[in-house]
């Protein structure tokens, strides 16, 4: 992995934690559920690696899993960001503003490690009802002599909770399609057609 991907990773991670206070990342092997949302071992074939609980450090930060497969990475996040009731509409501008938080976040973080960040376009994924279940924006992130990325973060809500994806992979033909289908696999888990 390039040295530029690595400084960005670690910043990533380091921003994460300073942000959620301290960050216990936990070993725990097979599904792991909280605030009744699972975390499954693996989902659209992409493996488990991490589990992070913020919530017991800094409520209503919540907790995330990391999951791998081949140049993908996803991270998904479950927290009340310190919010009672929320509305169950992901074009609320509760979910909107954590939408932008996620933006902003990205562009700042690849924009200090030098890299170019576009912004490639904003769009929506449904259940299989029709129903608009998440948020998205998708980026185009180039740095000195690396690869370039695609980084897609989606958030909504389940379960009264804000629900965020932060995906990213080597930019090529197909990277929105996989991300789309690791997004697709949690709409199904979380929202099942009947």
């Amino acid at each position: 992995m390039p040295i530029l991907t690595r400084v960005v990773w670690a910043m990533l991670i380091a921003f994460t934690a300073a942000t959620a206070s301290t960050a216990v990342e936990t070993s725990a092997g097979g599904p792991m559920t909280v605030f009744d949302f699972t975390f499954p071992e693996e989902i659209a074939g992409a493996r488990r690696i991490s589990i992070h609980d913020y919530e017991s450090s800094d409520p209503g930060m919540g907790y995330s899993a990391g999951y791998r497969q081949g140049t993908l990475t996803g991270t998904v996040y479950i927290y009340g960001g310190g919010n009672q009731q929320l509305p169950d509409n992901p074009h609320s501008p509760l979910v909107k503003a954590e939408l932008e938080k996620s933006r902003a976040d990205i562009v700042r973080l690849w924009l200090q490690a030098g890299a170019k960040v576009n912004e490639k376009e904003s769009f929506t994924i449904q259940d299989a009802r029709g129903r608009t279940r998440l948020i998205c924006a998708a980026f185009s992130i180039t740095d000195n002599g690396d690869r370039p990325r695609d980084t897609f973060s989606c958030v909504g809500l389940t379960k009264n909770k804000f629900l965020k994806f932060r995906i990213s992979t080597t930019q090529h033909d197909t990277s929105q399609a996989e991300a789309r289908g690791f997004v697709d696999a949690w709409i199904i888990l979380l929202w099942p057609p009947s």
